[in-house]
């Protein structure tokens, strides 16, 4: 990895030599466990509640950095949460078996509508073979062909090469994909070159993504789903009234595009556990993807020309859309500071605030 992303050349042992000069070993400095007990906790008061300890041991790692073993994670979340940890620990879920060749044999994209009630719109695409999230957008629709296109050439202008094959059901919004993907296979030489390149199939069979879909809802998404009904309970929120969709979407989108970010990161870098009497590999999907050859897999990806890339994003791509252009507008003329939230009770504090000044203006 150090060599492919970042170009530089070193061997193992100079490697561990430059580990043990800085210290950095996952057993040294261990953090004290009363100190990793409020970040559980302080974790387990949003959409941390959905994910197992293996993800909780990420996210203090990664976005805390903490040094905790994730025994320890598991030990502590029993003392704090053992109702969540029990009811999570009862899920099983029987999959069909699925078969990639390798990265970039086929991407499998789709969107996400648990959050369209709310005027939010989640867009992903995910690779067969590594399980790598591609790209996962929040906008305020799914049904515009350009902001499509534009996740998939973004993609591609960041990646260098389209997939072999590309998934997709028959929304409109795929329709712009269906002209692209075989633009950037036109010269290639294999028995899915050109037009067969692009395939259309249901919803339902489009496996890979619509089975991390239900990874995503236990991942975080779900408490928002909750988080917003409790607001239609309260009767806060009016799912009809288009005024209250867009403030609800000026308060709380860049908020859910970061969990988004956060969930596709550390999907990206955990490990895929070993499946038994199931022939596929295992590892991160952030090697599997870009280190295919460790895995005895191979990179079917075809190189595309990034100019070729930007003339396409220029003709057919859009920026998606967060929210309406009238509401920092509004904000403004509502004498409101023009601040972002970093929370969800920010966020409801400031959505409540709009709400009321424009009532009392109306």
């Amino acid at each position: 990895m150090l060599r492919i992303l970042h170009g530089i050349k070193l061997s193992l042992r100079q490697l561990k030599r430059i580990l043990k000069t800085n210290n950095l070993s996952r057993r040294a400095n261990r953090t004290p466990d009363n100190i990793v007990r409020d970040h559980i906790s302080a974790e387990l008061q949003s959409s941390s509640q959905c994910i197992g300890y293996r993800c909780m041991w990420q996210r203090l790692v990664r976005d805390h950095h903490l040094n905790i073993a994730r025994d320890s994670v598991l030990r502590l979340m029993r003392e704090i949460d053992p109702q969540g940890v029990n009811e999570r620990k009862m899920h099983r879920l029987a999959r069909r078996k699925y078969i990639s060749k390798g990265p970039n044999f086929i991407w499998h994209v789709d969107g996400y509508d648990k959050l369209k009630p709310y005027g939010f719109c989640i867009h992903g695409a995910i690779d067969g073979y590594s399980r790598r999230i591609l790209w996962l957008e929040i906008s305020n629709s799914n049904n515009s062909p350009s902001v499509i296109a534009t996740y998939y050439l973004d993609t591609l202008k960041e990646l260098g090469f389209a997939p072999r094959l590309l998934r997709c059901d028959r929304g409109t919004e795929n329709s712009r994909l269906a002209l692209l993907q075989p633009y950037f296979r036109y010269n290639g030489t294999d028995s899915v070159a050109g037009v067969k390149s692009f395939m259309y199939g249901k919803s339902v069979s489009n496996q890979r993504i619509e089975s991390w879909w239900g990874l995503l809802r236990r991942q975080g998404i779900h408490w928002w789903i909750s988080f917003f009904k409790d607001m239609v309970d309260a009767n806060t929120l009016d799912t009809t009234d288009k005024v209250q969709i867009e403030c609800l979407r000026y308060c709380f989108m860049d908020l859910i595009q970061s969990e988004l970010d956060r969930i596709a990161m550390n999907w990206n870098n955990h490990e895929i556990r070993p499946q038994k009497h199931r022939n596929i590999p295992s590892g991160r999907p952030e090697i599997m993807f870009h280190v295919p050859e460790v895995y005895g897999g191979y990179n079917f990806g075809h190189v595309v020309n990034k100019d070729d890339v930007t003339i396409c994003q220029e003709l057919y791509g859009e920026p998606k859309r967060l929210y309406a252009d009238g509401m920092n507008e509004l904000a403004q003329l509502l004498s409101l500071e023009h601040r972002r939230p970093n929370n969800a009770k920010e966020a409801l504090e400031l959505y409540t605030e709009i709400m009321q000044l424009v009532n009392d203006v109306i």
